[in-house]
């Protein structure tokens, strides 16, 4: 395993714009969500009443809000920019992917033409296989949705509901996490022009590693996120945002040693079968 974990890293030291792209994606995309956020809580912190008013004032202004939001069309604007961006990320993940995937299988090329030569051949069947993703994600929640509105009409506290529902919890996290790496696998594999019979049989024989290696990867970023935060604590000010910056980058990077250890993993197993 530890040979998997090794060559990923190499790998994935030699994908600096597919690691730079993702870094400058989710950059872009979270100074977007703080506008938005931005846009709609500023002008409530300005409404909201002062220590120097009564309580009386304080109930009016979330009576008001509450009439507001259930009697009048204020709230749909910001839900139909919510669904826009849902429907936006959910749009480019996979184009991001096709990228990131066809530079692992073809790292002969140079970094940015193998990115956008990934981006036109593998959009579309990755656009596929992320709307299969998304429909096996959301499936258990037809159960398990009804199972918590249950509970939580027969339970007294949240505690409760908590311990009551956390085998369906822990089970669905596992199951995301399953799903997760299968669809990483097939999309390796489609990155490798194999077919999918081949890459499901592939999947199901090798899943057990895949999943070790990409929980050590994880464990590896947890505690770097870990250190970020403590020094966070420690050097307060610019030189936290400078580091908090700087992890990110590394996230991404992490990201893509993930994929680059499950796709060492494939060309080691897909060679010798």
């Amino acid at each position: 395993m530890w040979t998997f974990i090794k060559a990923g890293w190499s790998s994935a030291w030699r994908q600096p714009f597919a690691v730079f792209t993702l870094f400058a994606y989710n950059l872009v995309w979270g100074v977007v969500i703080y506008k938005l956020v931005q846009s709609i809580v500023v002008p409530l912190l300005h409404r909201y009443p002062g220590k120097q008013l009564s309580q009386e004032a304080v109930q009016l202004f979330w009576i008001e809000g509450q009439f507001q939001l259930m009697k009048t069309d204020l709230a749909a604007p910001y839900i139909g920019w919510g669904l826009t961006l849902v429907l936006l990320r959910m749009a480019l993940s996979p184009v991001l992917n096709a990228g990131i995937y066809y530079s692992l299988q073809h790292p002969e090329l140079n970094a940015g033409y193998r990115f956008v030569q990934g981006v036109r051949k593998l959009s579309w069947p990755y656009l596929g296989l992320y709307a299969l993703q998304t429909l096996l994600t959301l499936a258990p929640l037809y159960w398990l949705i009804p199972r918590a509105a249950s509970q939580f009409a027969k339970q007294t506290s949240y505690i409760g509901l908590g311990l009551d529902l956390l085998p369906e919890a822990a089970g669905y996290a596992i199951y995301l996490f399953l799903l997760q790496l299968c669809f990483s696998l097939l999309m390796i594999g489609k990155a490798a022009e194999r077919s999918l019979l081949y890459t499901l049989i592939f999947a199901l024989r090798h899943l057990g590693t895949a999943a070790l290696l990409t929980l050590f990867v994880a464990l590896a970023a947890g505690l770097l996120s870990a250190a970020v935060t403590a020094s966070a604590f420690i050097w307060a000010g610019f030189a936290a945002l400078i580091g908090f910056q700087a992890y990110r980058l590394i996230h991404m990077f992490c990201k893509i040693w993930a994929i680059s250890t499950q796709y060492a993993l494939w060309a080691e197993k897909s060679r010798s079968a």
